[in-house]
């Protein structure tokens, strides 16, 4: 029995972001170390009412949307990050991309999964052609993160940031359609199973990390 649970594979799934979601994510918002890396627009944590208002133009909006969010849930459905695309100009074909999981979630390898998940829907659904994200100088964990996913650094926005008590330089980097349709094979072989995130509540589905 205790080889099987060993052997058994840590099941979580991304579902459309919920107003009742905004329950448990609020109170990462009251973290204020959290805060910084949550949310560099909320310099201080807000109550549930606020976040929900924050919040509510993104939940509420019409096709052709401008962000997809989603919560991470585990296989209980409770949310332990969120992650998805903002600022999409479909004109252009670009978006941003974005990730955040809990502490007690983290080490697991979840937030790659997420956003090799949001390049898949970027790249395959919405017909995106670059995608960019922003990533604080001093954050060495999302720095690691989005190297071994294989983003391009572009260049450093200088002290554009209050971050741990400080300006800190943002890193702005960057992934075309192209390179990770032809990097995304070689990135899953490198992981191991006993993560899985899947979009909906089937892990079987076609849109699961690692590949199938």
């Amino acid at each position: 029995m205790n080889q099987k649970s060993k052997n058994t594979p840590q099941l979580f799934y991304l579902k459309p972001l919920t107003v009742q979601h905004l329950g448990t994510i609020s109170d990462w918002y009251q973290d204020i170390d959290e805060l910084a890396l949550i949310e560099s627009n909320l310099p201080l944590p807000i109550n549930p009412q606020s976040l929900e208002k924050f919040w509510q133009r993104d939940l509420e909006q019409k096709e052709p949307r401008t962000s997809y969010m989603y919560s991470i849930c585990n296989d209980k459905g409770v949310p332990v990050g969120f992650t998805g695309l903002q600022d999409i100009n479909f004109t252009y074909g670009s978006g941003v991309v974005f990730v955040f999981v809990q502490k007690e979630s983290r080490r697991r390898g979840l937030a790659l999964r997420s956003i090799a998940l949001i390049l898949d829907m970027a790249c395959d659904q919405l017909r995106l052609h670059r995608i960019t994200t922003y990533v604080h100088n001093d954050n060495t964990p999302s720095i690691n993160l989005i190297n071994r996913i294989g983003f391009t650094h572009e260049g450093r926005m200088r002290e554009a940031c209050f971050f741990n008590g400080q300006f800190s330089d943002v890193n702005v980097v960057s992934m075309l359609a192209r390179e990770w349709q032809g990097y995304r094979l070689s990135l899953s072989e490198g992981l191991d199973h006993t993560t899985i995130l899947s979009i909906g509540g089937d892990e079987y589905t076609g849109w699961t990390w690692p590949l199938k």
